[in-house]
């Protein structure tokens, strides 16, 4: 399943956007188990949209126009 959906994804940063969704789920769990916040995936998707406009600050910028462009399209 992962093999076909980074085809279907069809860019390089396949594993970046993985990574950091995962890292913005377990920081979001810490949050609520120690820190007593509460279940917002409002603040899922912000974190998330944080930590890909910090990837483009090292990606070239045809990619990083791609990045932005696939970011806007998710909000």
């Amino acid at each position: 399943m992962m093999l076909q959906a980074r085809v279907n994804f069809g860019s390089v940063i396949f594993r970046e956007v993985i990574i950091l969704a995962m890292w913005s789920i377990w920081t979001h769990c810490n949050s609520i188990i120690f820190d007593g916040g509460s279940l917002a995936f409002a603040w899922w998707r912000k974190s998330f949209f944080e930590g890909m406009m910090a990837i483009t600050l090292r990606v070239n910028l045809q990619l990083k126009d791609k990045i932005v462009v696939w970011l806007s399209s998710l909000l």
